[in-house]
């Protein structure tokens, strides 16, 4: 949490004694004002609500009820603790029982305050009976879209991320503002504010198998191959946006004219594709109480060059925005905003940041995703203490990390980590980044030194990640028993839900892979585990739904041991898998050992570049099969004796010549394989569909 709160108001309205719930959550905003002669700042501090209070906790609110100072209403410390604690009985109940949210305002001698009663007025028009119906800090949370252009696509975490900045998102010790925002963004999805649009199929290259040379796109997409789900701003409610934000202090401008803009403006954004192309940003010096600035793709194009002095005058910003603008750097000045918690410059020309980006110790998001011509991280990195979200394409973008970069304690999103040599940033920076959350891909792998220094990485400790990639350099002399050792110190959390192992050089594979422990575990992917001669016991994880086995070259055979570890075969192997790949396995001769009850749930198996397999093992009790391919294994002769499976709607036989001999069906002829695949609806024999009847 900030060490200050943020956001602004303050509200003339009377707080009268709650006799319901909803009530409660509507007229409790406590309020608590600090004045700092300094600065002359007004802070306002709105602590956690719960809307099912017990009782004794209503009762307890109308007895010490006190007003004080211009109507800013303050509940005594005993109601104050009450709910405090009730906040942490209630957490679970759902958000509806939670209104907690942090407004400050950055003042000069002239404080700013925002008309909270004008917004309210302004609810009751055609949205403001849905709108009233949200809790307080929901309906903040919600105005914030206000800058948003209609229609625009935003990522939840995108968006979260921007209410952290801005201060929105209160929380207690130990929580992460990211759950809480996550559960907020939730409900106003479910009250339909905010609904669900397309799907972001931006390239993550750092979630690509890559050697550095070339890239393999990955085999599998926990979103199903779509990407992340984007939403939008449900136009049949965002009238109350069009006549509250200004109430809010916030100006979306249309035209292209910042004639509007002033001291009072606090939030602003510029999202027209018609505006000025002679545009300049000195208009914005007038703006200078303004919290958040976002420059839209619609308007970026016009906008080469950021004023050198621009952030002298804008020193209170919390969130900038200049994504995919054509400015090829930042000035220096922007080391002043020390308030800055978000900064977006992705898709730019921008080669490096400067130096005087370590003076932003409350950054927070700093978002470089896509700089082509982006080259390194600043030395200095090391500082921003609070980091929680750096997005960039490391491994395409870096050449290496920046040193003590495990300063970072804060990060939750850092997506790849370029292990260095001696006397650079070593795998051991790793250890107190424990909040590292989704995907983490560790390369250069063959750079780890000694074992002690893998095991400072602590991966078993990163509780967050959800996907882990561990890489080696692919074109390199393997040390197999050294690489063995290193990967079994690199045992992850048992949470995890995808692995994938890249250019491995040991022998064998870790002997955590396979522990049915990993009971979340869903996807594995192996690639290029070139000196790897045994496949590990994955029949026995309970959850893994997607396997990938790809360049394995040593591996000879597959036996029963793949599904399981021969301890209790009355156990299913592979006993929720559903999609299982084969591919470029070039002395694999042999699969055998599936029995009567494995892979009861697998729907489709690809099987192709095998050269040198001659068998299969019986699939005729693959009840859930649907979709079969075989690719390119010329030495395949037949399918195994029993009939395919009733349920396979789908067969592609491609580059196997023996195979489509035998299960060819010509004018008054049919291949000695034809009974078995007879009752395929869909059969492609080298691209030519082959009918059934």
């Amino acid at each position: 949490m900030d060490s200050k709160p943020s956001q602004a108001s303050s509200t003339s309205a009377s707080l009268s004694p709650a006799t319901t719930p909803k009530e409660i959550e509507s007229e409790f905003p406590t309020m608590i004002t600090e004045k700092f002669a300094e600065v002359q700042k007004i802070q306002h501090i709105v602590p956690p609500i719960i809307a099912s209070f017990s009782s004794e906790l209503i009762k307890d609110h109308r007895k010490t009820e006190t007003v004080v100072d211009h109507d800013v209403h303050v509940v005594k410390v005993e109601v104050m603790e009450k709910a405090q604690k009730a906040f942490k009985r209630f957490r679970l109940e759902g958000v509806k029982e939670i209104s907690s949210v942090e407004l400050d305002i950055e003042a000069s001698s002239q404080s700013v305050e925002l008309d909270i009663e004008a917004t309210r007025e302004a609810s009751h028009g055609a949205a403001g009976g849905e709108f009233e119906t949200l809790p307080e800090h929901l309906k903040w949370l919600f105005l914030y879209c206000s800058l948003f252009p209609l229609g625009y696509e935003f990522g939840k975490e995108e968006l979260v991320r921007l209410w952290i900045a801005e201060g929105f998102i209160w929380v207690r010790q130990l929580e992460r503002m990211e759950d809480t925002g996550s559960v907020y963004f939730d409900y106003l999805v479910s009250m339909e504010f905010i609904e669900p649009s397309t799907y972001d199929c931006t390239v993550n290259f750092d979630s690509y198998m890559s050697d550095e040379k070339f890239l393999v796109p990955p085999v599998f997409d926990s979103n199903g191959g779509t990407g992340k789900l984007l939403y939008k701003v449900n136009e049949a409610k965002a009238s109350y946006l069009e006549v509250a934000s200004s109430a809010g202090g916030y100006l979306s401008v249309l035209d292209g004219k910042l004639d509007d803009a002033s001291e009072l403006t606090l939030h602003l954004s510029l999202p027209c594709e018609s505006i000025d192309d002679q545009i300049s940003l000195e208009t914005l010096k007038k703006c200078k109480y303004l919290r958040t600035l976002h420059l839209f793709s619609g308007c970026g194009y016009s906008v080469k060059q950021v004023p050198r002095d621009l952030f002298l005058s804008l020193k209170l910003l919390r969130t900038l925005n200049l994504s995919r603008t054509l400015i090829s750097e930042l000035p220096s000045s922007i080391g002043n905003v020390n308030s800055l918690r978000y900064l977006d410059v992705s898709h730019t020309r921008i080669r490096h940041l400067p130096e005087s980006i370590d003076c932003l110790s409350n950054l927070q998001t700093l978002k470089l995703r896509g700089c082509l011509e982006f080259v390194a991280l600043p030395k200095n990195m090391k500082k921003l203490t609070n980091l929680r979200h750096l997005e960039l394409d490391i491994i395409r973008q870096l050449i290496s990390m920046p040193k003590r970069i495990g300063n970072l304690t804060n990060l939750q999103t850092l997506s790849a980590f370029l292990v260095g040599r001696d006397d650079e940033c070593g795998i051991e920076e790793l250890m107190n980044m424990i909040d590292l959350s989704g995907t983490f891909c560790i390369s250069r792998l063959e750079r780890v030194s000694s074992l002690d220094k893998a095991k400072e990485a602590a991966l078993i400790d990163k509780k967050y990640l959800s996907k882990l990639d561990l890489r080696w350099s692919d074109i390199r002399v393997a040390k197999p028993e050294e690489e063995e050792e290193i990967l079994e110190c690199l045992r992850p959390h048992s949470g995890l839900r995808e692995i994938q192992i890249l250019f491995y050089g040991g022998s064998k594979l870790p002997s955590w892979i396979s522990d049915p422990s990993f009971a979340d575990l869903v996807a594995i992917t192996l690639y290029k585990c070139r000196n790897c001669n045994l496949l590990p016991s994955l029949g026995e994880l309970p959850s893994l739904e997607f396997l990938c086995i790809k360049e394995m070259n040593e591996v000879k055979e597959i036996d029963h041991q793949f599904c399981r570890n021969g301890k209790d075969k009355r156990n299913q192997g592979f006993a929720k898998l559903k999609n299982l790949t084969i591919d470029v396995m070039l002395n694999l001769e042999e699969w055998m050992g599936v029995e009567n009850g494995d892979l009861p749930a697998l729907h489709k198996l690809t099987l192709e570049c095998c050269p040198k397999l001659i068998a299969l093992p019986s699939l005729w009790c693959l009840n859930s099969l649907e979709h079969l391919e075989i690719k390119h294994c010329p030495k395949l002769l037949c399918l195994p004796n029993e009939a395919l499976p009733t349920s396979l709607e789908f067969l592609l036989i491609k580059d196997c010549p023996e195979l489509k001999e035998r299960c060819c069906k010509g004018e008054g002829q049919e291949g000695q394989d034809w009974g078995k695949i007879k009752h395929v609806r869909n059969i492609w024999i080298d691209h030519q569909e082959v009918s059934s009847s």
